[in-house]
């Protein structure tokens, strides 16, 4: 267990930022590193570094690609002074998770390929797990960490993702104990906050859709590779604490002692409901129509009576009704190209639905 987690923005103790660690000072020795971590950002310098300090104590070897969109904060500065081991790949503007990501995988010449948010601390074996089930289970393309919650970490954030019929992605554990979901098995969805990938993947299944800009689309991919008839494993040994969406602006003045309690902001709330609706239309069958509009309903009314940011919410909505026309064009050509056939389709929906 790392120590320096427990609570949000806390500096790893013992950590000197303009010392190289006896990570870096052994680079020479190592062995060429298999695997790539990418890190989009932007601003927050305060937890990239946290993050870079944790992958730098990794007990495997792995490169590192920092994407900075367009940071203001002096993000960029501080990289070129305490992490020149480090490549960046510096955008003038913030185009985006998924641009940022396409971007860098570009750029990766590995055979495998971590993604990690800025906001997530690694466990020192987070790397080996994960290289560990590359490895070890050639018949799975990508794989899910154990994430847990960085503010509350007796919680977890997520143990993979889930999305059914009503068309609510879900974190799979979210709240429940740390030692949840202790065995390794097949999921649904990785979560791109901590993820391994083969790269080869993405030349058949392509990059993140960049039209999501960010949020859920890392499950509209998951759900593009399962299409394909690639399929995720979750790794339990494979651990990140995760502050959750701590990049968003509104994020610092947000605090709960709820462990089970997901955040909420403006931006947030439009994005997520923006690009729910892409999913729904891209990958729901017609059948599940009934329980889509519950699932519409009831989330309407939970902003409207719980939670607030209902006018973001409908903003979002409307948003994604205007992409219904290129949501439907990829749907046919996902059908066109996918080898999974739709009765295979539904059968993953129900089988790895929230309340499966």
């Amino acid at each position: 267990m790392l120590r320096g987690c427990d609570r949000p923005g806390r500096r790893i103790p013992g950590k000197l930022h303009s010392r190289a660690s006896p990570y870096q000072e052994a680079r020479r020795t190592l062995p060429e590193p298999e695997i790539t971590v990418i890190i989009p950002t932007w601003n927050r310098w305060d937890l990239l570094r946290d993050c870079l300090d944790a992958l730098d104590e990794q007990t495997e070897p792995g490169r590192i690609l920092v994407v900075d969109n367009g940071s203001q904060d002096g993000t960029r500065e501080g990289l070129r002074r305490n992490y020149p081991h480090v490549q960046v790949l510096a955008l003038t503007r913030n185009l985006g998770f998924a641009r940022a990501v396409n971007l860098a995988l570009e750029r990766v010449r590995t055979p495998y390929v971590a993604l990690l948010n800025n906001d997530a601390v690694a466990d020192r074996a987070w790397l080996a797990a994960g290289l560990a089930g590359l490895r070890g289970h050639p018949e799975y393309t990508f794989f899910a960490s154990r994430m847990i919650q960085l503010q509350h970490p007796d919680r977890l954030d997520s143990a993979g993702d889930c999305y059914g019929r009503t068309g609510l992605p879900v974190k799979r554990g979210f709240g429940r104990p740390a030692d949840a979901y202790p065995m390794a098995e097949e999921v649904l969805s990785a979560s791109a906050g901590a993820a391994f990938y083969r790269r080869e993947v993405f030349r058949s299944v392509g990059g993140f859709d960049e039209t999501f800009h960010l949020y859920l689309e890392d499950v509209e991919w998951s759900l593009r590779a399962r299409l394909f008839g690639h399929r995720c494993l979750y790794l339990p040994d494979a651990v990140v604490y995760h502050w959750e969406a701590a990049s968003d602006p509104d994020r610092s003045t947000w605090s709960s002692s709820r462990v089970d309690r997901a955040f909420y902001s403006s931006e947030r709330v439009f994005w997520i409901t923006r690009n729910r609706w892409q999913l729904m239309v891209q990958y729901q069958p017609l059948r599940n129509t009934p329980w889509l509009l519950y699932g519409w309903m009831r989330s309407f009314l939970f902003h409207l009576l719980k939670v607030g940011y209902t006018r973001d919410f409908l903003r979002g909505l409307a948003a994604g009704v205007r992409l219904t026309p290129r949501a439907l064009e990829r749907r046919r050509r996902l059908k066109a190209s996918g080898v999974l056939s739709k009765k295979e389709l539904c059968r993953l929906l129900r089988a790895y639905s929230p309340s499966a």
